[in-house]
């Protein structure tokens, strides 16, 4: 399942503040949707939401976009085989699968 959850740290880089701070104000602020299990501070994506002043579903396009950037930033290096070298490449995992 999706989690509806960031971590502190994660929060707070969202929000463009350090974490130590947004722990501050959110208990300042009394601020909904701010959850401690064990000793990790958890923060609603809806509250984060209300907090930039935009929908939920908005905030979750922005985090996936950002995440898909990271996972394309992370092969971007990767080589790439077309063709021809793509098939035999194939053919040699099919070989080593046996």
């Amino acid at each position: 399942m999706f989690r509806l959850t960031m971590d502190l740290r994660s929060s707070a880089q969202l929000l463009g503040i350090d974490p130590r701070s947004f722990l501050e104000y959110a208990e300042r602020e009394h601020l909904g949707g701010l959850l401690r299990f064990d000793d990790q501070w958890m923060v609603s994506i809806f509250t984060l939401a209300h907090l930039l002043d935009t929908s939920s579903e908005e905030l979750l396009e922005v985090i996936e976009d950002y995440a898909l950037g990271e996972l394309m930033d992370a092969v971007a290096d990767d080589d790439v085989m077309e063709g021809e070298a793509s098939w035999q490449a194939y053919q040699g995992y099919l070989k080593g699968a046996e």
